[in-house]
């Protein structure tokens, strides 16, 4: 891809202004599936929430690439089976909307599709979630009910675990990991309404070998989970550290390092609080570490020097908020708050700072995910990010829908959002002129 600075994606697809809105009127637009007992639920677990506007926290595509499977602030997974006739040339985007709702009880952490997921195989069109404080569900887009569930349970306190990183093995399509607080567990899909088969502490040891205690571990929740075409699983924490482990996941420790600056010239190669997503490159040699609270990402050269190669400047991601980051080929993708998504190109080519090569305007709020279809040249992207109706207000207010209010609200209304509206020309996008966010789901094509 070439002078990617001044190229931009045709958008094909897009939700427009579906789910604009509080979180209440959001979870109950395009969710023709979901039953009435489900809508008296919701109305009840947002009582108390119908000033804050609804945001779409992440995108998945489906292995066999029909499906993308999105989370949302109000607590519900949907759907979106994509037409068939997406990418054909028509004068304006297709409408998106999603074929299935799944309203969760409590807030959803993490997702993973099955690793079989076809479409032409109903039985295989499965996904993993995790909430607060129940058991692990097994869903599917053609089930309103719960297909399967599985509890992870602390023997301490004999409360659940909501694992915060869920990952499907490669090596066992009927295996997966989750990852929780300073512990990697294995579970089998076939054992329904069991626990895992196999946990993995990754707290250092306390037992002595040889009169001296071993200290070879980390603490804090593992939050991100990835696995690499050698069958090597990384796992990364809130606490900002990074372990490796061979056999698939089920040998022993290959090492365990602390995100850090390594002495790189950049005033911000040290920020970040807490991994938030680790990518591994298609040989499997580089790691990407992707922090909330940081504008930038971080490579490491993990079959090499083992330290820090390079640091991937100007993602612009200064939010708790998780922003998901894919890569295609060796170049890295990643969305920031102003709406633009950034192109590092040549991954493992270059050290020290690196600068994106091109980027391109996607949405007119926060791109909380980024994700390729698995052929590539078909990009995912969604937005959103905790906004209130005070903040709502004190814009309109700005636009000239009030004119008897002062216009002196400027600070007050930051402390009620995360971030200012981005000053970059919108990209032509079906958005909602009512609305000052973009709350959207949209796919890209080349």
């Amino acid at each position: 891809m070439n002078d990617k600075g001044s190229f931009g994606p045709r958008l094909v697809g897009t939700s427009g202004s579906l789910f604009q809105g509080s979180l209440l009127e959001g979870s109950r637009r395009g969710s023709p599936k979901v039953e009435d007992d489900v809508h008296r639920q919701q109305s009840r677990s947002h009582a108390n929430t119908f000033g804050e506007f609804n945001y779409f926290k992440s995108a998945q595509w489906s292995p066999d690439g029909t499906t993308i499977l999105t989370s949302s602030a109000d607590n519900t997974l949907r759907s979106f089976i994509l037409p068939i006739d997406l990418l054909d040339p028509t004068p304006t985007p297709q409408s998106l909307s999603p074929y299935a709702s799944h309203q969760l009880p409590e807030p959803g952490y993490a997702t993973a599709f099955h690793g079989s997921f076809d479409l032409q195989n109903p039985s295989s069109t499965l996904f993993l979630a995790s909430l607060r404080d129940l058991p692990i569900r097994l869903l599917s887009p053609f089930s309103q009910s719960v297909v399967a569930s599985y509890p992870l349970v602390s023997p301490t306190t004999e409360r659940y675990i909501a694992p915060h990183s869920l990952l499907f093995s490669l090596e066992n399509p009927n295996h997966f990991f989750t990852g929780s607080e300073s512990l990697v567990s294995t579970f089998d899909i076939n054992r329904v309404g069991q626990g895992p088969f196999s946990r993995s502490p990754t707290t250092p040891s306390r037992r002595n070998r040889g009169g001296v205690r071993s200290e070879v571990g980390m603490k804090g929740i593992v939050s991100a989970l990835a696995m690499s075409c050698e069958g090597l699983l990384a796992a990364g924490t809130f606490s900002r550290w990074i372990g490796l482990y061979d056999g698939h996941g089920h040998g022993g420790t290959i090492g365990i390092f602390q995100v850090k600056g390594d002495g790189l010239e950049s005033e911000d190669a040290d920020t970040g609080n807490g991994t938030t997503q680790l990518i591994w490159s298609s040989c499997g040699r580089y790691l990407c570490v992707v922090e909330r609270e940081s504008n930038g990402i971080g490579v490491w050269d993990v079959r090499g020097t083992g330290k820090r190669l390079s640091w991937l400047r100007g993602r612009t991601a200064q939010t708790k908020q998780r922003l998901g980051v894919d890569i295609l080929g060796s170049d890295i993708w990643a969305g920031g708050t102003d709406g633009i998504v950034r192109i590092w190109e040549g991954l493992g080519m270059a050290e020290g700072v690196v600068s994106p090569s091109g980027q391109f305007y996607a949405h007119d709020d926060a791109v909380s995910s980024t994700g390729f279809h698995p052929c590539g040249s078909v990009l995912a992207t969604c937005s959103g990010q905790r906004h209130f109706s005070t903040a709502y207000e004190k814009h309109d207010i700005r636009k000239g829908g009030n004119e008897n209010e002062s216009e002196s609200d400027g600070d007050e209304h930051s402390s009620h959002c995360n971030s200012h509206l981005p000053d970059a020309s919108p990209s032509s996008s079906d958005s909602s002129a009512s609305s000052p966010f973009d709350n959207s789901l949209k796919v890209w094509a080349w």
